[in-house]
């Protein structure tokens, strides 16, 4: 008798758990948001589709920049038999100046080689300090998403390469060399550099030669900026001692004023 009412008191638990925890995966789960700035200005956030960058007042920028844009036809006609079967995910942010440039001009190459929409995934990332280059649903989490727009190009879940903020030669050649087996950097080889170092080494390793590395880096660098945005997105991701190693090499690079 005991054990049937353990049996019978183990159930109810096991279905009360279940009943419960959709209720709680609900509520701290969120897809998109649309939040207002300390301008009250309208900002998106998270995962969106570009049915609403159509709408005002976000309609301002999208049309006129992808209307104005022309396509690199040769160069697309060329590409679009190579986007067939690929996935495009891409970050960016309302408030950003470059990604109301860019994006809509993705868009627009991305629609005359017939990519269809299912096959793109379109991110809105924030700006401010705590949520820094941060989705509500941390989509960014990995990819080290430290510039936007920042265009990835995925091939059986396996990125083949991105566009970081804007095109090296133009987003049609950009993207031919990304998805044709081309040696491809993209802008910002300083951070480029430092994620590709971070994946083969560990913090007290690099902390070894931190002159050394400065030397290897400094030419590669567009300027402090980029250290600052990449160490960010490290303290947000919870990499505080590969947060430091970018600071301590801004500092050497770039010693501040007295």
């Amino acid at each position: 008798m005991k054990r049937i009412l353990l049996f019978i008191v183990c159930c109810y638990a096991v279905c009360f758990a279940s009943s419960c925890h959709p209720k709680l995966t609900a509520q701290h789960s969120v897809l998109h948001q649309e939040i207002k700035d300390p301008r009250g200005n309208p900002v998106l956030l998270g995962q969106w589709t570009r049915e609403k960058l159509e709408q005002a007042p976000y309609d301002d920028w999208w049309v006129k920049n992808y209307k104005a844009y022309t396509i690199d036809t040769a160069t697309a006609d060329d590409l679009r038999p190579k986007l067939a079967g690929k996935r495009f995910v891409i970050f960016m942010g309302t408030w950003c100046g470059d990604s109301r440039r860019e994006v809509p001009r993705m868009f627009k190459i991305l629609d005359y080689c017939g990519v269809p929409a299912s096959s793109i995934q379109l991110i809105l990332v924030n700006s401010t300090d705590s949520m820094y280059k941060q989705s509500p649903g941390h989509e960014e989490r990995g990819l080290n998403i430290f510039r936007v727009p920042d265009l990835l190009v995925m091939d059986h879940q396996q990125e083949m390469g991105r566009i970081v903020e804007s095109p090296v030669l133009s987003l049609e050649k950009d993207l031919s060399e990304v998805v044709g087996g081309q040696p491809y950097t993209p802008n910002y080889k300083g951070a480029g550099y430092l994620i590709r170092l971070f994946k083969e080494k560990k913090p007290v390793e690099i902390k070894k030669d931190l002159p050394g590395l400065a030397l290897t880096i400094k030419p590669l660098l567009s300027g402090a900026g980029e250290l600052n945005s990449y160490a960010h997105i490290l303290q947000g991701a919870g990499e505080k001692e590969r947060a430091d190693i970018v600071l301590q090499l801004k500092t050497m690079l770039y010693p501040p004023e007295k």
